[in-house]
C-alpha cells in the first residue's frame, strides 16, 4: 500500500469516526458552568483551538501545498476554583475523572506564499462544537535545506467556536524555532491564547447567561516533523499550558 493511498484511508476512518460520535460533550456546558469553573474552562478551550497551528516546524516556502487531518488533545481538563477538593473537580463539562480525555479534530489546509509567508484555514464540527479559522505563519529568516540549520517563525491565527450552549472567539500569537535534519525538524514555540467566551445557558447559575468570560494563557509546544515517502508528512508534539500536559498529531499530503 502506498502513502497516498494510506492518507486517504486514515483521513476516510477520521470522518467516519466523526459521524459516529455517540457523546456529544460540549453539550453538557450549560448544565454544569458556574462562577468557579467558567475562567478554567476558557483558558482551556482556548490552549485546546491555538493548538497545532505550526506543525511543520518551519514556513512551506513559496508554491508549496498541505492539507491533512489534524487533531489535539487535553489529557485532563483543568480544575475549578474551589475550598475543597470535590468543588475544584467540578468542571464547566461535569466531574474531571468523568470528562477525561478532551480531543478535537479537523482538517487543515496551508499554502505557500511569498515573502516567506504561509496562510492557512482549519475548520470541523465535532462532539456538539463546530470550529472554523485560520492564520499566517512568517519565516523571520529565508529557509534553509542545510541540515542543523534554524529557522524562527511567527505565527498568528483566529478562530472561531460555537455550540449549543456557547460560543467563542480565540486569538493566538506564537514565536517557533526549528532546526533542520535529513528526515526530521524538531520544534519549539510558545505563544499566547486569548480567548473570550460568550456563555448562552447556565441552568446552575442563571448570572451568567448572556455574559463574557475573557483569559488568555500561555501554551509551550515541543515537537517532531516527519517527511515520509510518497509526500505524506506526519507531526507530533507535546504541549503544556493551563490544563497541564497535551498533546497534538497531523497527517499531511504535502507538495
Amino acid at each position: 500500500m502506498n502513502g497516498k493511498k494510506l492518507f486517504f484511508i486514515l483521513a476516510a476512518a477520521l470522518g467516519c469516526a466523526l459521524n459516529v460520535s455517540a457523546k456529544n460533550i460540549w453539550d453538557d456546558f450549560g448544565d454544569h458552568v458556574t462562577t468557579q469553573n467558567v475562567r478554567a474552562f476558557t483558558k482551556d478551550l482556548g490552549g485546546l483551538i491555538g493548538s497545532g497551528t505550526y506543525t511543520t516546524g518551519r514556513v512551506l516556502g513559496w508554491g508549496g501545498f498541505q492539507i491533512g487531518p489534524r487533531a489535539s488533545m487535553i489529557f485532563k481538563m483543568s480544575e475549578a476554583q474551589g475550598d475543597t477538593y470535590e468543588a475544584r473537580q467540578q468542571t464547566a463539562l461535569g466531574e474531571r475523572e468523568d470528562v477525561g480525555t478532551v480531543w478535537y479534530p479537523w482538517l487543515q489546509a496551508d499554502i505557500g506564499m511569498p515573502f516567506r509567508v504561509d496562510g492557512f484555514i482549519r475548520a470541523s464540527s465535532f462532539q456538539g462544537m463546530t470550529i472554523a479559522g485560520g492564520g499566517l505563519r512568517w519565516g523571520i529568516t529565508r529557509p534553509s535545506e542545510v541540515l542543523y540549520s534554524f529557522q524562527p517563525m511567527l505565527v498568528v491565527s483566529a478562530h472561531s467556536a460555537s455550540a449549543r450552549d456557547f460560543s467563542a472567539t480565540h486569538y493566538n500569537a506564537s514565536l517557533v524555532l526549528s532546526m533542520k535534519f535529513k528526515y526530521v525538524v524538531p520544534y519549539i514555540g510558545g505563544g499566547v491564547d486569548y480567548t473570550t467566551l460568550h456563555i448562552n445557558r447556565a441552568d446552575r447559575d442563571l448570572s451568567l447567561e448572556g455574559s463574557n468570560e475573557y483569559a488568555a494563557t500561555a501554551r509551550a509546544t515541543a515537537g517532531l516533523n516527519f517527511k515520509l515517502p510518497a509526500y505524506l508528512d506526519l507531526s507530533i508534539a507535546a504541549n503544556y499550558a493551563n490544563y497541564g500536559l497535551g498533546a497534538e498529531g497531523s497527517l499531511s499530503l504535502r507538495f
